[in-house]
């Protein structure tokens, strides 16, 4: 059995995305599908016996109402347990793969005998990442998956609106003097993120924004990051979420 595995779509199906669905037995959707013309995409690009399942994600508005926060299947002999976020969901015992997305990165860990896979964001690049999807094939209890990089992350410095390189230099401080925005009263710590957020608007890299910025990669990453995967969230919830991600180690 061959499973296309998607997430994070964003109201966006590449080609090459669809080019998976249509050659997978059945096709999973882990949240975040954003637009109901992208269910009709899939639906119209599945083999006559494919199935679709699919959950609901922070992003999908109320016309995702009647999609489900979770799933549970089972396809071959395998449980199979869906979510958006997984960090919002108490998985049922005896799943043996847990599905999730929400934060746009791909992973493929085995845990005490059980795999948790996180497709990653195959739709439109919103901040420093690769385009990936994944699939899985399971055949009787052996299953693996092959991860799929629909658009890979260019950090060259070569022409193209992802050249993670360019500007990245033109700071004022080595990277030992980059600033400490957590360092910072909360109301500072609000006009950094508002400076985020406003390059990002404008379509700057995340190297670009951090390095007019003088901060570190990672800290403006995290901001964009919030504000993608937590849409119409607010400079202060932004400081709670960073907060909570300090707590939490995450």
């Amino acid at each position: 059995m061959r499973i296309a595995v998607i997430s994070d779509t964003h109201d966006t199906l590449r080609e090459e995305v669809l080019g998976q669905i249509r050659v997978a037995d059945v096709v999973i959707h882990a949240g975040d599908i954003s637009a109901p013309k992208l269910v009709e995409q899939i639906k119209e690009n599945l083999r006559n016996s494919a199935d679709f399942y699919s959950v609901r994600g922070n992003a999908d508005g109320d016309w995702a109402e009647n999609i489900p926060d979770t799933l549970e299947l089972v396809l071959e002999q395998f449980r199979i347990f869906v979510v958006h976020n997984r960090k919002k969901a108490v998985i049922p015992d005896g799943c043996e793969i847990v599905i999730s997305g929400h934060t746009h990165k791909f992973q493929k860990e085995t845990k005490d005998g059980r795999l948790w896979l996180n497709p990653g964001t195959c739709g439109c690049r919103r901040f420093r990442q690769e385009l990936t999807m994944a699939v899985l094939y399971i055949e009787g209890k052996a299953c693996r998956v092959e991860k799929i990089i629909i658009d890979p992350l260019e950090l060259t410095g070569k022409k193209g609106k992802y050249a993670d390189t360019e500007n990245a230099t033109t700071g004022t401080g080595s990277l030992e003097e980059k600033a400490n925005p957590l360092a910072l009263s909360s109301g500072a710590l609000r006009q950094v993120i508002d400076g985020i957020l406003v390059g990002m608007k404008r379509g700057k890299t995340i190297a670009r924004i951090a390095a007019e910025m003088n901060l570190e990669d990672s800290f403006v990453e995290e901001i964009c990051r919030i504000y993608v995967t937590h849409p119409g969230v607010s400079v202060n919830g932004i400081l709670d979420k960073l907060e909570v991600n300090r707590q939490i180690g995450a």
